[in-house]
């Protein structure tokens, strides 16, 4: 009676048990939907984790449910690989997501996904098996490792690049040629750039037509009537070595990146292969496997000697005037000759300006992928080049006589690169001084010549300037020195033009631009220089000084030259018949009631040497010290004018003594001396022996010696009292 009652027992039992059997696979069931939806949504990684939980299921299973399951999941996990390999082919996506689906390709590799032989899309050399054909490059997939072949695949993407890029700029050349505009052209071909578009046509015997039709589409635009083309096909060049810049920095570190992913990926296939053969033979599997450092030597160094030499032609042409070497052109050889003159020919200052901060830029990106590019070169890998080579900045410039652009094969491809970025950032910020500094000498000659001034502060500027902006200042030091030679030099010819015209004024302002150059803007443009160059520019400052000394000297000699004609005609002593009273006194009536009057030739005298002082003192100052001599300029003015007004007087006395009187003499005696003990400490040595002579000779002929009789010391005391205003000024 109790036999229903077990049988639903077993029932129940045999029910519960495949419930919990049901429960302990679910999430096994689960995984094909998973792995779609994690594909779906692009997490790989998830989609790689739940495949590996289907590996639990043995191959000899003899449950139909779960090998239903891993059938499945193996179809989602050949999807996914489908679609990793297609990620490694799109250029468009960003590095940080290449190197995620590089890893979960070899994951997923490493976890032997079965190959499903009834589909044909699984069949060798069919688009999905992992062909992918970028340009002329056809590219497998499944025959080299996920970094490897995410290498070889973004490097065809990138030479494609550096193709279409020398093609958009003959294109756009010849364009604005024909008569397009610049701006049309250029957001044409940021159009293209943003899309992403490949390659495509239009080769060079379209390009070679259109060149030769291009003479007499030019002769028929008479609309245009004016040379705004030349203007546009310099503009676009100025775009095109921006545009080729762009496709370096943006390239060149993906590339590397993704380069030092696949060396580690030969890392550790030479550690598996070690550890599978034993330490004692330690040898790789695959002798004849493609390397990282192979794809950078024979893949990607032709393609940045391509872009380098486009980015330099475009840049500045093909003349280069440091070593007469031609630069290689890269588009125009079959355009109309006019044309390709303007190609050739090195961009004006502005143009210039613009590019040399681009090809800086170029040359950075360049010598840190070849520094880098030699860690990725394992021990077996033989080259001559050594790391020194590439990881200094300036190992290949200067540090031989080959002549630039023109160097011939070298050791190493990557060699080739860094020095022919070198060389292009060497030529341009050459150029850069020249123009700055050809700029600066005009500015600074207009404003010498127009109000006399000597711009210090324009040169220290463009020499700060220069600083900031230069990456190879040592490299361009003789131009350096050059140029502040030809700014100094510009000023003193305008200077020179300002005072051609103008009088003792102008002369003096001249002077006291010179002294401050001297003494300020100089010192700091030579401190400045020095700290630009590394110390090369030793002689600069002797340089500059001597041509702002050669002009300080001329227009102060000058002035001199003036001062000694001046007080010349100051000197004139007059009638002697009428200028002193018989009975001795100084007035014009002779009488005791006359009144008293300071000698007519000696207030001319000393009047031309106070206003000489006011002069220097008003341009110069009282203690501006003239550098060649170290004395000042007020001293050497004064000591100038009281050298010629003794001169000049002792020569009239001289003349005169024949027919002087011996009361003549002896007031003339009086006179002199009081001029000498007034003018005594600016008086030279050889004039004070000159003046004493001559009193002597006025004292022989009065008859008596100084101090005797009415116009003894009591005169001099009195032309003192009269002329004390002279005496205060000019007195010690």
């Amino acid at each position: 009676s109790f036999k229903p009652l077990l049988d639903n027992t077993n029932e129940v039992r045999k029910v519960q048990s495949a419930l919990a059997v049901l429960q302990r696979v679910g999430p096994l069931l689960q995984v094909p939907n998973l792995m779609r939806q994690h594909i779906e949504n692009g997490r790989f990684s998830a989609a790689v984790k739940s495949y590996r939980r289907v590996l639990v299921i043995e191959t000899d299973n003899r449950v139909e449910l779960l090998r239903h399951v891993k059938l499945k999941a193996a179809v989602a996990a050949r999807e996914a690989r489908r679609d990793l390999e297609a990620t490694l082919a799109n250029h468009t996506v960003p590095v940080t997501n290449l190197l995620d689906a590089i890893r979960d390709l070899g994951e997923l590799i490493e976890l032997n996904v079965p190959s499903d032989p009834n589909r044909g899309e699984e069949k060798e050399g069919s688009p999905s098996a992992g062909v992918f054909a970028v340009g002329d490059h056809t590219i497998n997939v499944r025959d080299h490792s996920p970094a490897l072949a995410c290498l070889l695949l973004q490097t065809a993407y990138f030479s494609s690049f550096v193709d279409k890029s020398v093609r958009q700029s003959d294109n756009s050349t010849h364009r604005i040629y024909n008569g397009e505009s610049v701006s049309a052209v250029t957001e044409e071909g940021n159009e293209k750039n943003s899309e992403g578009a490949s390659s495509s046509g239009g080769g060079n015997g379209a390009t070679g037509q259109e060149s030769s039709k291009s003479g007499e589409k030019k002769t028929g635009k008479s609309s245009r009537g004016s040379n705004r083309w030349k203007y546009d096909i310099l503009e676009a060049r100025v775009v095109s070595t921006i545009r080729a810049v762009g496709v370096a920095r943006n390239w060149l570190p993906r590339l590397l990146q993704i380069g030092v992913a696949a060396r580690e990926a030969e890392t550790r296939r030479a550690a598996r292969a070690a550890r599978r053969n034993g330490p004692s033979n330690i040898q790789d599997d695959s002798p004849h496997r493609v390397k990282a450092y192979d794809v950078f030597v024979k893949n990607i160094s032709p393609s940045i000697i391509t872009i380098v030499e486009h980015a330099t032609f475009c840049a500045l042409g093909c003349s280069n005037s440091n070593t007469g070497e031609d630069i290689k052109m890269t588009f125009g050889m079959q355009s109309d000759q006019r044309l390709q003159a303007l190609l050739r020919a090195p961009l004006p200052p502005a143009q210039s300006a613009k590019c040399a901060k681009e090809l800086a830029d170029l040359v950075e990106v360049v010598h840190e992928i070849a520094a880098s590019a030699e860690a990725l070169k394992s021990d077996g890998d033989e080259s001559d080049l050594g790391r020194n080579a590439i990881s200094s900045p300036t190992a290949s410039f200067g540090g031989s006589s080959t002549p630039q652009y023109n160097r011939g094969p070298m050791s190493n491809p990557l060699e080739l690169c860094v020095a022919l970025a070198d060389d292009a950032v060497v030529t341009v910020e050459r150029r850069r001084c020249i123009y700055a500094f050809d700029v600066c000498a005009r500015a600074c000659a207009s404003r010498a010549s127009g109000s006399g001034t000597f711009d210090g502060d324009a040169l220290l500027s463009c020499v700060q300037k220069l600083s900031e902006e230069l990456t190879r200042a040592e490299d361009c030091a003789n131009e350096v020195e050059k140029g502040c030679e030809l700014v100094v030099r510009r000023c003193c010819e305008g200077l020179a033009s300002y005072v051609r015209d103008r009088g003792d004024a102008a002369r003096l302002r001249a002077v006291a631009e010179c002294a401050d150059a001297l003494n300020g803007r100089i010192v700091d443009v030579v401190r400045e220089v020095a700290y630009l160059t590394n110390g090369q520019c030793e002689t600069v400052e002797e340089v500059l000084a001597e041509d702002i000394m050669a002009l300080e000297a001329s227009m102060f000699d000058e002035f001199l030259d003036n001062i000694c004609r001046h007080v010349a005609g100051c000197t004139k002593l007059g009638s002697m018949s009428f200028d002193r009273d018989e009975d001795g006194s100084y007035g014009n009536g002779g009488g005791l009631d006359a009144p008293k009057q300071f000698p007519a030739y000696l207030s001319a005298c000393l009047l031309a040497i106070v206003r000489c002082r006011a002069q220097v003192e008003r341009a110069l100052g009282d203690t501006t010290i003239r550098r060649s001599q170290g004395i000042t300029y007020q001293y050497l003015a004064m000591a100038t004018a009281a050298d010629g007004v003794v001169a000049g007087i002792c020569y009239e006395l001289n003349e005169r003594m024949a027919r002087m009187t011996g009361k003549q003499a002896d007031r003339f005696a009086n006179e002199l001396q009081f001029l000498m003990n007034t003018l005594r400490k600016y008086l030279s040595d050889d004039m004070l022996s000159v003046a004493e002579n001559c009193r002597r000779m006025l004292c022989a002929k009065a008859g008596h010696l100084q101090g005797d009789g009415p116009d003894g010391l009591a005169a001099i005391e009195e032309l003192e009292r009269l002329g004390r205003v002279y005496v205060l000024c000019l007195g010690e």
